[in-house]
Formats: structure tokens, C-alpha cells, sequence
């Protein structure tokens, strides 16, 4: 009979349900203070001259307390699972192991069977036999402690040393294997009419592939279309497996080559890394600047588009664009909506290069060239390491040949702090095909953190007229001996943070190039919250270069008017062009928000209104945005991002984009249910079921139920899992959900007066489920279990509550209301 009710913050209780609750708990604890006060606690020596303690009761004193003794000795035993199997969370001496079905007996003991010892990682004895027994463990380690958590679903069990397995690194604890087919989808466009004129643009960034056996097959293509032009970049194409064991990534295909000290290219071919230095490979960036107006953003690495959206006018940050290496510079390219275009790049160091991970890399393959621009593709050869000399040195080379092509390079990362890190970097490239060239290129970065407020970044690069990097060396859009490239490079950024007056940062980059030519760029933010009130200030400088009058600087004032209602004004200054606005936003629930806002431009006196909703129908995430200056200027936009996961079951949506390893969770076949994720919230479909887009690879990811979600005839067992899975897994997490029909009786003995306060309820095995309270009320937490309800008491003769029930149960109703009579048998 027991279960974990299922009450709901805010919801107003009938006085007979509120007074149900609370005198159980009073009373628990009234029992709790009289055992107290009935111990009698004699000191004993046993043989050995160890103290031990023998615990009794004083029969009398509970009895004049109105406690019958049965239910004190009930009560001071430990929580227990029941007998059966249950699946739950192992930890071994502090260290999680992953979920793992045991087995307790009627008494309550813990099977030690074959399945507990090997999810444990213990030793097995030799003559134990895989045929479900239970081996003798606490007789070979007398000294284990067993701590089993049946409201939390846990089992914690702390062991001697010497019954662990020998400590080969051991991956057994994550959940490995299954399968599922995904699409992720980031789909935005935008048309905009100029009088007689008008332009259409979208993209669609898109990624398709499946899980299987921990193999992770992928495809990601960005399709864009600029009125009746279409066009297709195609990124990459490849699988890729984890081998826990060896701690080793295997990949093929159409992958991005990597190499802890050279730039790498795109290749179709095979690549073995370790998994450390996957992890930092596959760091995302984030690119920041600001927008004029509604702009299409374009990002490019190697010349290849890797991303493409729309924003609205003022800061964007382009948060995770999955670049192609992260030692390449990046080209960004903002589209205003008038036609005109600024282009700035950002440099690698600026987005962040760090330090290589320790361990190693082998590829080979054919170059490919993904932005179609024409040249060779020649066979290559690349193979990295990285490892520490000391904890403060970490020294990396790396080497690449090809057909007319030879680079090498060296790099040493100094930790000389906890807060400080310096890479120094040098690369020789020798180009000997019909544009030959032999060069260097050194790059410095420092990153330091002063203190728990500010920190700083730098980075340098220089490099020789004749460098070329692979790609620059075979294809035909950089593989002349032209002065355009660049020949030095400087990056520093600079943070600061304070509890009430904000948080600032600031990151300037300049590059010349072997022509004369050079730019430079610098962009600035500040916010504070102040009482509620947000103020955020952005700029943007192009100091020099082609772009130099774009500079743009951005104001924002957000006041708040309720918890999720916030009125803002802003001004921001372009080219010469001032504007101010004032606007509403509000996230009315988790689902819907929208946002209104008027704009004045001082330049031509003109004033644009704009409207916008975000949506997020629990199975995709939707914006739509409306702006109008005049009968002959507006634009519309709309987006819709998600995925869609094919598995066993059927389809299943999500809204946020899945990861490289994920779950699939499932509620029974209850629809509609709320569960918190790592990525945000998601809801359960008609099926019960709901996707679990991001799982950290070989880490922890909680993920919980809000019980306030579930229909009020049902109880949760537990609502809170915490996933470990290695990379590529597909895991299941199912919540085990139960019907139940809660009743609230009044009880009368065969007399009709009602059963004394205090009586215990107990099932005939002796499990107690709740206590009687004042006029005889009784609360049955789950009337679909069909066993039989003693009544207990001192001084009153044992007897068994009859009641009937309706059929049919509310579904809507917590609980129901029914007579009983206790009757003798």
C-alpha cells in the first residue's frame, strides 16, 4: 500500500483532506516524542567486551499514551524495499554505477546474484554459478554497509577494497546500445517589400542520420534560397563509434580532419582519436555582433557557409555554430534588409583554440573541397599527440603530407597558475606543386584570470609570404602566391564582472595582410540588474578596413511589470542614423510569448511598429515576427527549429535539437506530461512518450517529472532519473506510473460509533498504511489494491473495514468520499 501521493502546489484542499494530511503527520510525530519517552535503553558487554545496545519499550507508558506497542516496533524499523526486483541506482563506495534491476527477499535482505555483483564491479566467486542464486557476500566482507533509499529508487553499498575487480578502467556503469533514426531541423525565412520590389531568403540547416550499437551516423547540409536562386553546401557525412575501452573514437566518411597543432581540412576517409579530444574538437562558438535592422546572417570557414540564419535588428549571438576545425578563422557575413551587406572576421583565437586534450590522432583520406571551388584533390596523411611533460608543460606535434604538400608543427602549453594558461604554437608548411612556396607561421594566445572579477585574452599570429595551409595549397580560390592573405593577426578580449554593477566584456582583433591592406574590429557589452531592471548597453567598431563608417551602437531598458511581463525602450545609433523605441514582451507560459515594439528613425521621421510571438507547442519551437514602416516598406519572418526521432515505438518530436547520444523516456501511455531536461522542458505525446535530446556522454543528466502535470488518479513511483550513458547510446528511461483511487472513509464500528483516534490500519501481512483520525476518518491512499484493511487498537477488538465504491472513479477528482464499517471477524 505504500506510493508517493501526488499533491499539487497552490491547489486549494477541502478542510477534510487538509486535516486527512495533516494528522498524520502530527501524529508521526506525536509517536515519534512518546517513543522517545518509553525507551528504556540498558548498556550490555557482549563476549568480546564490545558495548552493544538493546532497545525495548515501556508497554504501560504507550499504552496510557493511546499507542499500541505493535505499531512502535513497526515504526522504528528502517524503510525497506519490498520483495521482488527493483530497479534502481547503484553507487559503490561513493561512485555511481548506472541503474541496475536487484532482487531483495520477503525479509527485506539484498540478493547479491551474478547481475548485482557485475554492475557492482565485485569479485565473483569461482565456484559461483550464473543460475539466479544469491551469493553469500556479507559472510566473505563482513565489513560492507548496505543503505538502500526505497523512496529515491537507490541502493548504496560501501565494500572492503579487496572485494572490488582489479582496476582496469572500467566503462560498465553507462548504458550502451540501442537504436533511433533523427532529423534536426533549424528552418528560417524571411520576404521583405520595398515598394514595387520585394526579396525572399531561407535557409534550412539540417541534420540527418540514426543511432545503432553506439554507432553514430550523420549527415549536416545547409540549403539556402535567395528568391529563385537555390543553393546546396553539403558539410559532412560520416560514422563514428566510441571504443569505451580503449578510450578511442573511430570515424569515417566525409569527416573534418584534426590535428592538435595544424588547421585541418575536410577529407573523405577514416580519423581515430582519442575521446578527450573529440569532446574539445566538437566545441561550439559563439559569434557575436550587431544588426541594422531584420539581416540575414551568413558564417563561412574555409570559405565553406557552415551556418546561415535570420535575426532581428540590434546584438545577436550565434550560440554552438559547429565549425569546421577551430584553428581557421571565422567569415561572417550580415545581409541588412535595404541590400546592403558588411562582412568581418573573426579569429580563431578570439572563439577560443585551448589547449590540445592529451592523446592522439591518425586520418587519412582524399581533400575535399566543400564550397565546390576547383582544384586537386589529393590523398593525405595527418597524425597528432599531445602529452604532458610535467602538470605545467604540455607539448603537442603534429605532421600532414600530401601530394605536393608537407606541413609539420610544434606547440607547448604552459600552466604556470591555476588561472593562467600561455600556448605558444610554430608551423612550417612546404607547397611544392605548381604554385610552390615554403613558409612559417608562429601563434601565440595567453589567457589569465586576475581575480574572481576580471580576466583577460590575447593572441598573436604571424606568419611568412610563402605559408599555405592545406586547403590553400589545393584549391584554386587561395592556391596563387596572391598578397591577400593575411600576414599578422592580433586578438585580445577582456572581462569583467561585479555583483550589482554587471557584468562587462570586451574583444577587439586586427588583421593585415601582405598587400598593405588591413582592418580592424572591436565590439563591447555591458548589463546590470538593478531592483529588476535590466540595462544593457552593446557596440560595435569597424576601426578600419572596407566597412569603416559601420559602426553601431545599441541601448536597451527592460522594466519589469509582473513576473513575466517586462516593458523596454531602447536607442540605437548607425551610420549616422539614430532610432528609439519602446516595446512589451511577455512569457505568458511555458508555450507562448509575444512581444510588440515601436520604432522612431530621426533620419527620415518614419516610425516601424513590430509584433512577434515564440511558440513552442511542445513538440517544435516556432517564431513569427511582423514589422511595417510605411504602405511600402514591411517584412515578415518566421522560423521553426526541433527534431524528429524515428525508434521501436514510433516517431517522436522534440523541440530542441538532439545530440550525438540521447534518450527516449516513457510515462505509460499518459499524454501531455511536463519533464525537465538538460536542454529545457519537453512533453510527453499521445503515446506517453517524449525524447530526451542532449544526455552527457559519460556523465550525469537529471531528469525529472513535474508531478503537477500528471491526471490526479495517478501516482509516480519515482519521478526523478538520472541518466549515464556513454557517446552514441540511445538510452530508456521508463517511470513507473500507476492508477489509483484515493478514498477518504468514515469508519464506524458495528455499534456506529466511530473508530477511535490513533487506531492503526495495517494490511493482514502486518504492513501498516495510516492511522484513524479524529471522528473516525480513514485515508486510503490506493483503493484499487484489493487486500483487506485491519483495524488495530488497544482496548478494541481486531477488525476489518468493508466499504463500497462506484464502478467508475473521477479521473479529475483527488479523491472520493465513502462510509465503511469496521466488523469483527
Amino acid at each position: 500500500m505504500n506510493t508517493v501521493l501526488n499533491y499539487r502546489d497552490g491547489e486549494a484542499m477541502p478542510a477534510i483532506r487538509a486535516s486527512a494530511r495533516a494528522h498524520v503527520l502530527r501524529w508521526y510525530a506525536r509517536v515519534a516524542l512518546l517513543l522517545t519517552q518509553a525507551l528504556m535503553v540498558p548498556v550490555a558487554l557482549d563476549a568480546q567486551g564490545a558495548e552493544s545496545l538493546a532497545v525495548s519499550f515501556d508497554k504501560d507508558t504507550l499504552l496510557q499514551r493511546g499507542i499500541d506497542p505493535a505499531l512502535a516496533t513497526l515504526l522504528m524499523q528502517a524503510p525497506q524495499f519490498t520483495a521482488g526486483r527493483h530497479p534502481v541506482t547503484l553507487t559503490v563506495n561513493g561512485q555511481r554505477q548506472g541503474r541496475v534491476d536487484v532482487a531483495f527477499n520477503d525479509a527485506g535482505a539484498l540478493c547479491f546474484d551474478r547481475v548485482l555483483l557485475d554492475a557492482a564491479n565485485l569479485n565473483v566467486p569461482a565456484a559461483f554459478l550464473d543460475d539466479g542464486r544469491c551469493h553469500d557476500f556479507l559472510g566473505t566482507s563482513p565489513q560492507t554497509i548496505i543503505e538502500t533509499d526505497p523512496a529515491n529508487l537507490a541502493l548504496s553499498l560501501i565494500v572492503p577494497t579487496d572485494a572490488i575487480r582489479p582496476a582496469a578502467r572500467d566503462f560498465s556503469g553507462y548504458q550502451t546500445g540501442g537504436i533511433a533514426g533523427l532529423i534536426n531541423y533549424d528552418i528560417t525565412g524571411s520576404q521583405s517589400q520595398y515598394g514595387d520590389q520585394s526579396s525572399r531568403y531561407a535557409s534550412a540547416n539540417t541534420e540527418l542520420g540514426f543511432n545503432a550499437g553506439d554507432w553514430i551516423v550523420r549527415s549536416r547540409q545547409v540549403q539556402t534560397w535567395q528568391d529563385d536562386v537555390s543553393r546546396t553546401t553539403h558539410i559532412a557525412a560520416y560514422a563514428q563509434r566510441t571504443f569505451a575501452s580503449q578510450e578511442m573514437v573511430l570515424q569515417a566518411g566525409q569527416i573534418n580532419l584534426y590535428n592538435p597543432v595544424l588547421a585541418g581540412a575536410q577529407i573523405t576517409g577514416l580519423q581515430v582519436l582519442n575521446e578527450q579530444a573529440l569532446q574539445v574538437e566538437s566545441q561550439g562558438a559563439v559569434i557575436e555582433g550587431i544588426a541594422n535592422s531584420q539581416a540575414q546572417v551568413e558564417v563561412r570557414q574555409n570559405g565553406s557557409l557552415i551556418h546561415s540564419t535570420v535575426v532581428p535588428a540590434g546584438p545577436f549571438a550565434l550560440n554552438n555554430v559547429r565549425r569546421l576545425n577551430t584553428r581557421s578563422d571565422v567569415e561572417v557575413t550580415v545581409k541588412e534588409a535595404d541590400g546592403s551587406e558588411r562582412r568581418f572576421t573573426v579569429p580563431a583565437a578570439m572563439l577560443g583554440i585551448g589547449l590540445p586534450a592529451p592523446g592522439y590522432s591518425l586520418a587519412a583520406g582524399q581533400v575535399r573541397s566543400v564550397s565546390g571551388t576547383e582544384g586537386s584533390d589529393p590523398w593525405v596523411i595527418s597524425g597528432g599527440w599531445s602529452g604532458a611533460l610535467t602538470p605545467q608543460v604540455l607539448l603537442s606535434g603534429g605532421l600532414t603530407g600530401a601530394a605536393d604538400y608537407r606541413a609539420a608543427g610544434a606547440s607547448v602549453g604552459l600552466l604556470p597558475s591555476p588561472f593562467t594558461q600561455v600556448q605558444a604554437t610554430l608551423t612550417g608548411a612546404d607547397a611544392s606543386g605548381r604554385q610552390a612556396s615554403q613558409g612559417l607561421q608562429a601563434d601565440l594566445s595567453v589567457s589569465h584570470r586576475l581575480n574572481d572579477q576580471w580576466a583577460l585574452n590575447a593572441g598573436s599570429s604571424y606568419r611568412t609570404l610563402g605559408y599555405r595551409e592545406l586547403e590553400d595549397a589545393v584549391f584554386a580560390h587561395t592556391g596563387d602566391n596572391s598578397k591577400s592573405g593575411y600576414r599578422d593577426q592580433q586578438s585580445a578580449g577582456l572581462s569583467w564582472s561585479h555583483p550589482w554593477l554587471g557584468a562587462f566584456s570586451s574583444g577587439f582583433s586586427r588583421s593585415s595582410s601582405f598587400d598593405g591592406q588591413s582592418s580592424s574590429r572591436a565590439i563591447t557589452s555591458w548589463g546590470t540588474s538593478i531592483a529588476g531592471v535590466s540595462v544593457s548597453a552593446t557596440a560595435e567598431w569597424q576601426l578600419s578596413g572596407a566597412n569603416r563608417s559601420d559602426d553601431s551602437v545599441y541601448l536597451n531598458l527592460s522594466i519589469p511589470l509582473g513576473e513575466n511581463r517586462r516593458a523596454r525602450t531602447w536607442v540605437r545609433s548607425s551610420d549616422g542614423e539614430y532610432r528609439s523605441g519602446v516595446g512589451l514582451s511577455e512569457r505568458v507560459n511555458d508555450q507562448f510569448g509575444y512581444r510588440v515594439g515601436v520604432e522612431h528613425d530621426t533620419r527620415d521621421k518614419q516610425v516601424q511598429s513590430t509584433v512577434g510571438v515564440s511558440l513552442l507547442p511542445r513538440y517544435t519551437q516556432l517564431d513569427f515576427n511582423y514589422t511595417r514602416a510605411d504602405a511600402d516598406r514591411s517584412s515578415y519572418q518566421a522560423s521553426a527549429r526541433g527534431a524528429a526521432v524515428l525508434h521501436s515505438g514510433g516517431m517522436t518530436l522534440s523541440p530542441y535539437p538532439v545530440s550525438d547520444t540521447f534518450a527516449l523516456l516513457s510515462l505509460g501511455d499518459m499524454g501531455a506530461i511536463k519533464v525537465s531536461t538538460p536542454s529545457g522542458p519537453v512533453w510527453t505525446d499521445w503515446q506517453g512518450q517524449a525524447v530526451i535530446p542532449q544526455v552527457a556522454a559519460y556523465g550525469r543528466s537529471p531528469v525529472e517529472v513535474d508531478t503537477k502535470t500528471l491526471p490526479r488518479n495517478a501516482d509516480i513511483h519515482n519521478g526523478l532519473a538520472v541518466i549515464s550513458a556513454g557517446r552514441g547510446a540511445v538510452d530508456t528511461v521508463e517511470f513507473g506510473i500507476s492508477l489509483t483511487r484515493r478514498v477518504l472513509l468514515k469508519a464506524t464500528m458495528a455499534n456506529g460509533a466511530p473508530l477511535p483516534r490513533g487506531a492503526s490500519v495495517t494490511t493482514a501481512e502486518g504492513e501498516f498504511v495510516t492511522l484513524v483520525q479524529d471522528n473516525g476518518l480513514v485515508f486510503v491512499p490506493n483503493a484499487l489494491d484489493r487486500r483487506a484493511l485491519w483495524i488495530t487498537a488497544p482496548g478494541l477488538e481486531r477488525c476489518a473495514l468493508s466499504f463500497e465504491l462506484p464502478a467508475d472513479a473521477d479521473p479529475n477528482a483527488y479523491y472520493e468520499m465513502a462510509p465503511a464499517q469496521c466488523r469483527a471477524l
